[in-house]
């Protein structure tokens, strides 16, 4: 046998023991719990990742994996990019078009129906399902899918650049004089809210105010009355809707009305569990706090 096509040999072999231990040390097969309890072993990065929540796809970006992505919901609108993916469904997800994808990698959370996951893993797909409904859990969330998808040094670097701007505010909010009162709209026919255990109390707490919401838990109906009641200092409104909440006559003699203090907020800031919740921190401190962050 010539001598070059041994080396070249050589060569291969030792390229290909180089690619193997590459794999290994990029930590695959690895295995992870989800937050269904599912133990989800990922044999080798992911390469066709689907995500069926909007704020799921948001963390993929985020952490850099949103070049992997091939299928995601009509409801996936930022960032930019998200718009030109594939669709697999809107509210509801399209199982046929998830499969037509090929994904190696379907990703959920628990805020969806349970059985979309349990059919879709029925069918042979691996679902890892993260949980986000505070701001804690969606950092872990972030780490987490770094994690999966080899980019767990940019998914740290990340979690740790938002929990150093949420302390800012914290140590900021804890020298205010006051927790100014807070309502904030979600929707207005019905008249909703976040009450106590959503990740917009969570906000509102970390940004030195009062949810008045804060004894019911959850996305609750909310009377008038009770706002009136309150006559909150500031109104965070989700619906584009302050020309109507304006006009009400009911409301005519709050505080926030008269002194201006009604604000539109983009709902993805407030109600989308992703790393943009700390953008929609610091905005919330800035109203309230308006001396303490110039």
């Amino acid at each position: 046998m010539r001598r070059s096509t041994i080396l070249a040999m050589i060569a291969v072999l030792l390229l290909s023991t180089f690619a193997s231990g590459a794999a290994r040390s990029a930590g695959y097969p690895l295995s992870v719990k989800d937050a269904t309890g599912t133990e989800v072993t990922i044999k080798e990065e992911p390469r066709r990742i689907v995500s069926i929540v909007p704020s799921v796809t948001e963390m993929l970006y985020a952490v850099g994996l949103g070049d992997r992505l091939v299928g995601v919901t009509a409801w996936c609108t930022y960032p930019e990019e998200a718009k030109k993916v594939d669709k697999v469904g809107d509210v509801n997800i399209n199982i046929e078009a998830v499969l037509a994808k090929r994904p190696d990698l379907v990703v959920a959370d628990t805020s969806m129906s349970g059985n979309t996951i349990s059919k879709i893993r029925e069918l042979g797909v691996k679902v890892l399902a993260i949980k986000a409904d505070n701001v804690s859990e969606m950092l872990e969330a972030l780490k987490l899918l770094g994690k999966v998808g080899g980019r767990e040094a940019e998914a740290d670097a990340l979690a740790a650049s938002l929990s150093s701007r949420i302390r800012k505010v914290q140590d900021l909010a804890a020298k205010a004089k006051s927790r100014p009162s807070v309502f904030v709209e979600i929707w207005n026919e019905p008249l909703m809210t976040a009450g106590k255990g959503t990740y917009v109390d969570e906000l509102v707490r970390l940004a030195g105010g009062r949810n008045i919401a804060e004894g019911v838990t959850g996305w609750p109906v909310f009377s008038q009355e009770t706002v009136i009641k309150e006559d909150p200092y500031l109104i965070v409104l989700t619906n584009y809707n302050k020309a109507e909440v304006l006009s009400r006559k009911a409301w005519s003699d709050l505080s926030a009305v008269r002194s201006g203090r009604v604000v539109e907020a983009n709902p993805d800031l407030l109600v989308r569990s992703g790393p943009r919740l700390v953008d929609g921190l610091e905005e919330l401190a800035r109203l309230l706090h308006p001396e303490l962050f110039k």
